[in-house]
């Protein structure tokens, strides 16, 4: 898969605007693995803070607090929850919502009830917020009677459920069909993490059509990269290009005029869906040793903060400062990744992957003025010349520390190495991107 062609040179207009806000406002949330908070096990009030800071300064309004139980099912959901509800309080400015997962769908009337009236609540019209994963599983009456449930509790209901196409991409009459099951809900999230960005970018468009044609919320996923563990039993991968494929879903999303966006995720180290800092700026370990030694990902947040002013203001931002961003792999990947099943790769094993996952490194840009790029990998060395505004560049990776120059008028404006290696025959990163930025650290 190639950088697609609208963002290979891409100068983002400043002058366009959408269509009026939504009723309910503008806002970004983060889905939030309750499970797996970045300060371990016994994570704080002030793990959760130093947390909830990183997600604001980058534009981000709350989190979607994913819970696979709850209090009769799994008690330590409910007492994290609460502890980051103290957190949020004490923090201010930051809201929290319940996204239902697992057997904590059979406790929606407690979940409710304990989050209704706490100050960090978000709240619609006065009524809490609460939201779901894959509402009822795949029992469609099951999924029925929970939003109704809901309605009862007087709870504002934007629950993510599976369509009849499960992870297939939504078209119009699919788009439909969730736009009718959710009659008695006030709007639908779509959790679409696993799937090609195109393809997320379409299903998104023809939801945010049916639901708006329905009077209801649409809350939008933006992902950054899927591939989950090889120890586990999910492992496949769906092509980005670096950032280009979450670039792709935050046009879908703005040019939607969605009302909610949703990144999946915050923290789901399992899936390499992650976007929060890690505490490193090339790789650590967090929370659990199965999750391997994790890379940083803190440059797809911080790329993202350009769409998420966009989002919320209804119209592209000014670019003020010289910004870049890399995104490549720590080993090249060759063509035998192509294949649609996992195959031998070097010393390792690649992810189920539908298209050729990129030998690439991908570096987005954000230029107030034209500048020309330099990569520099050992002995090889590329140029480009980039116009101003947001483009996109895609070179051969190769064996090497790669070395990113960015020079206008003669003069060196900015001169960032690689924290990581791309390495031969070493496949530690496990398929998963690694990020980096022209901010000096």
């Amino acid at each position: 898969m190639g950088v697609p062609p609208a963002l290979m040179a891409m100068s983002v207009p400043t002058g366009a605007t959408l269509a009026a806000a939504s009723p309910v406002g503008k806002r970004v949330f983060a889905h939030y693995m309750v499970a797996w908070p970045r300060g371990g096990r016994n994570a704080g009030i002030d793990d959760y803070i130093a947390e909830f800071r990183d997600a604001q300064q980058r534009g981000i309004d709350g989190f979607a607090l994913n819970c696979g139980g709850w209090h009769r099912s799994e008690p330590l959901y409910r007492a994290r929850v609460l502890t980051m509800y103290r957190a949020a309080e004490q923090f201010g400015g930051f809201k929290l919502f319940v996204s239902a997962d697992g057997k904590a769908q059979d406790e929606l009337d407690d979940i409710v009830q304990t989050t209704a009236r706490l100050p960090a609540q978000l709240t619609v019209d006065g009524k809490p917020v609460v939201s779901s994963y894959a509402l009822g599983g795949n029992d469609a009456e099951r999924c029925r009677a929970l939003i109704l449930e809901a309605e009862s509790l007087d709870a504002y209901f934007v629950p993510h459920f599976v369509p009849s196409s499960g992870e297939a991409e939504i078209g119009d009459s699919v788009a439909s069909e969730v736009a009718n099951r959710c009659q008695a809900a006030q709007g639908y999230f779509y959790f679409g993490a696993a799937g090609a960005p195109d393809s997320l970018a379409r299903s998104i468009k023809h939801l945010a059509t049916a639901l708006k044609s329905a009077g209801k919320v649409f809350m939008a996923p933006v992902t950054p990269y899927y591939r989950g563990l090889a120890s586990g039993t999910n492992y496949r991968a769906f092509e980005t290009n670096g950032f280009s494929g979450m670039a792709t879903e935050w046009l879908a999303a703005i040019h939607a005029n969605v009302d909610w966006v949703q990144i999946v995720t915050w923290n789901d180290w399992a899936e390499s869906t992650y976007v929060a800092p890690i505490g490193s700026s090339a790789r650590a370990q967090v929370y659990n040793p199965r999750f391997g030694g994790l890379l940083s990902h803190s440059a797809y947040l911080d790329a993202s903060r350009y769409f998420i002013e966009w989002f919320k203001r209804g119209a592209a931002p000014a670019i003020t400062q010289d910004r870049f961003y890399y995104f490549y792999r720590l080993h090249p990947v060759g063509v035998s990744a192509m294949a649609s099943i996992g195959t031998s790769v070097g010393n390792a094993t690649a992810p189920r992957s539908r298209t050729l996952m990129t030998a690439q490194i991908h570096v987005t840009m954000f230029l107030t003025e034209r500048a020309i790029l330099i990569v520099t990998q050992g002995n090889a060395r590329t140029t480009r010349d980039l116009p101003a505004g947001m483009s996109e560049v895609a070179v051969p990776s190769i064996p090497g520390t790669p070395r990113f120059t960015l020079i206008r008028n003669g003069k060196t404006i900015a001169d960032k190495t690689g924290e990581e290696p791309i390495r031969t025959n070493d496949f530690s990163g496990a398929f998963n991107y690694f990020s980096g930025s022209s901010a000096q650290n």
